[in-house]
């Protein structure tokens, strides 16, 4: 399960930014993070959103918690709704973690 979300202080179009995902995996199966990206503009959501998988055997498989490093770049400005899933060997998905961001241009 994600515990929490750590988002850099400042976001910037063009900039690679890194979110800290801090996770807790009892069983230390985690191979991956979906990453969904929405484009918010006010009170209403815009058409555009991408989804990435990110594999993370390496930092994550074995491990009981810790804490995995998500680079992302936004390519507009404007507010942004993140949301993360955590994903098992088995195909089990995590409860969502959304956040939302202003990203400066």
């Amino acid at each position: 399960m994600i515990v929490t979300v750590v988002a850099p202080a400042r976001l910037v179009v063009g900039r690679t930014a890194t979110f800290t995902v801090v996770f807790r995996a009892p069983a230390g199966n985690v191979v991956a993070v979906v990453q969904t990206t929405e484009d918010v503009d006010g009170s209403r959501l815009r058409l555009a959103s991408r989804q990435r998988r990110v594999g993370v055997i390496a930092q994550a498989f074995g491990r009981e918690e810790g804490q995995l490093p998500i680079p992302g770049r936004f390519d507009g400005a404007g507010r942004k709704r993140l949301t993360f899933i955590l994903v098992t060997d088995d195909g089990d998905e995590s409860d969502p973690w959304t956040l939302e961001e202003d990203v400066g241009g």
